[in-house]
């Protein structure tokens, strides 16, 4: 062990070098290029350690990564994160990779460039020290932030979740040391509701006004969070009406729905359409609209709890105190817990601020989350 972990240190240089070449690739929903590029920056460090690499590419999208390698037992690890930022192509010239005061900042240093750089250099040092007695498949998703809107990715992630033994999300490092044992699925809803339109002045009683009738709603809608339970409603986005001098005869919300538990998503949905289904104001009605699941909840799993308990165990041996917690937001761990395999998510970098102009890595964790990395790998 002792040896892995010093060969680790010794990569410490390397592994900034490798973060810097991948941030200063401006990889946004907009630049599908830029998404490929990372993903072969990738492709190529695992082709060198003998991965069989597959680009799964949607023209116009993003490109996907798959890399398998055989071992020699029978157990199955799989990794898994995602190459794409949230920033639009320019980001990168205006504020490029730059370190500061053991800080690295720049679009995607942390969300997840960071991970993606751990996940690699963690099966390096393991592959360099003779390792190689468990099957490995990597799979990085090139369109996570806008949740998959033209791929096929999350039946990619259950497809090869199935049957691991342990799945690794390169998220970023809850809260300092912390993983996650679960976290929260999430849907978009939006209730549309149509009124009657009418002159504001001569017919006001002739119009059925869809604005006050939304918000009617939207204070019902608001009610339904229950925070102990962790099932919340947030009411994000609003549209309606065309001038002021008329009767709005259309209005919707967009509402950020967000639950722990498959069975609490479907509760919070028939919530929706029973509010839905009551008008307020007569000559309204109103439907619930864009029900797809962006992400699918990572259920907290007996298989979860133990697999963060060989974590736990191995930076123990670090001197870390790796905690477990339950996040707020949304991960491609879902779909894989979805599929039966114990997964931990937020196994990448520390540091805070994702998705700002002030996100940052602090650096002495890409050698400290590799090795924890490396060590639970090697210990499933």
């Amino acid at each position: 062990m002792e040896k892995l972990l010093q060969a680790i240190e010794t990569k410490h240089e390397k592994m900034v070098q490798f973060l810097e070449k991948m941030v200063n690739i401006d990889s946004g929903i907009d630049s599908p290029e830029g998404v490929a590029k990372v993903a072969r920056i990738i492709g190529d460090k695992l082709a060198e350690m003998d991965f069989a690499v597959e680009y799964l590419d949607y023209p116009g999208a993003c490109t996907h990564l798959l890399a398998k390698k055989q071992g020699t037992g029978n157990k199955e690890v799989m990794i898994i994160g995602h190459m794409d930022t949230l920033f639009p192509i320019g980001t990168v010239a205006k504020r490029p990779f730059t370190i500061k005061d053991g800080k690295a900042y720049g679009p995607g240093v942390l969300d997840m460039k960071g991970g993606i750089t751990i996940a690699l250099f963690a099966l390096e040092a393991l592959y360099e020290s003779g390792w190689n007695d468990k099957n490995v498949t990597v799979l990085f998703a090139g369109d996570e932030e806008p949740a998959h809107p033209k791929t096929n990715a999350p039946e990619l992630f259950e497809q090869h979740a199935k049957g691991k033994d342990a799945v690794f999300n390169m998220e970023t490092a809850s809260a300092g040391q912390a993983v996650l044992v679960g976290r929260k699925g999430n849907i978009h809803p939006e209730l549309i509701v149509k009124g009657i339109a009418a002159h504001a002045g001569a017919d006001l009683d002739k119009g059925a006004s869809a604005i006050v009738e939304l918000a009617h709603k939207i204070i019902a809608v608001n009610k339904l969070t229950d925070k102990d339970r962790g099932l919340t409603f947030n009411c994000g986005v609003i549209t309606g009406g065309t001038v002021a001098n008329a009767v709005a005869d259309s209005a919707s919300v967009v509402i950020d729905m967000r639950y722990l538990t498959a069975a609490d998503g479907a509760e919070g949905l028939e919530s929706l359409r029973k509010i839905a289904a009551e008008s307020v104001i007569p000559g309204t009605s109103c439907e619930v609209s864009n029900l797809r699941e962006r992400f699918t909840p990572m259920e907290v799993t007996e298989g979860n709890l133990k697999l963060y308990e060989i974590v736990r165990q191995q930076g123990e041996k670090l001197g870390l105190a790796v905690e477990k917690k339950v996040g707020g937001g949304a991960s491609d761990a879902g779909w894989t817990v979805r599929a039966g395999a114990p997964s931990l998510c937020a196994m990448g970098a520390r540091g805070s601020f994702n998705h700002s102009d002030r996100e940052f890595i602090e650096l002495d964790s890409l050698v400290e989350r590799t090795k924890l990395l490396a060590l639970s790998i090697d210990a499933v």
